[in-house]
This record gives C-alpha cells, structure tokens and sequence, in this order.
C-alpha cells in the first residue's frame, strides 16, 4: 500500500464522469439496434421483378447477415454496461477502504504518541 497516492476527490470527480457517459449507454444502443434495422430494411431483396412481397416484407442476404450480426454481437453489448459499472462500484469501493486504512495509520499513529513516555524513553529523550 505505500506505493498508492490516491486522490479521493479526483476519483470522485472521475467516477461521476464515468457514470455520466456509461448513463447514455441505453440511448447509444437503441441507435445502434435502430441503425441495423434501417440498414436491413435498406439493403435490398432477392424478390423477382413482379412478384408481389410477403406480408412482413422480405429480406435479402445483406439484411439476413446484419441479423446474425446484431445476435453474435448482443453479449458483447450488453457487456459493456455491467463492466462499466462493476469497475466504477471497485474504484469506489477500493478508495473508501484506502481512506479507512489512512485514518486507521493515523489513529495508530495518534495512539502510539500519547502514550506516557517508557522509562527506556525517558533515558534518551531524542527518541
């Protein structure tokens, strides 16, 4: 622990901002999923002139491989929100207990030095 020199304000005010940017997570994935959608709805058929469209709309190979994109990438997306999260709960977290431990030192310390001097103690008083 003596290598730490953290600054619990400055990761307070790190951790607010991550929080605010991981809070439009929603907003970016119904456009990323929106974007799919239109770029399936857009990328063609493979419907023969003159023939008339299946009720729900047909879709080409182009669409078909956006599919299957947008389901072997839904993991991945949803990943992203919860380790957000997980790693903003343990920076919190690890800096409340590194402020226990430093008011714990300084508890010590203060405990240490207001002891009575030892007979030892008072033999060599630069000590």
């Amino acid at each position: 622990m003596s290598n730490w020199d953290i600054k619990p304000d400055g990761v307070r005010g790190v951790l607010s901002k991550t929080a605010e940017a991981g809070g439009k997570f929603e907003d970016e994935f119904t456009a990323y999923g929106d974007g799919l959608v239109g770029a399936a709805t857009w990328a063609g058929t493979m419907v023969l002139g003159g023939t008339e469209l299946p009720k729900g709309g047909a879709f080409g190979p182009v669409a078909q491989a956006l599919q299957e994109f947008q389901q072997r990438t839904e993991n991945d997306v949803k990943f992203l929100p919860v380790r957000t999260a997980k790693s903003i709960t343990g920076a919190r977290l690890a800096t409340e207990e590194y402020l226990k431990g430093d008011l714990q030192m300084a508890k010590n310390k203060q405990e240490e030095y207001s002891k009575a001097p030892t007979p030892e103690e008072m033999k060599d008083p630069k000590k």
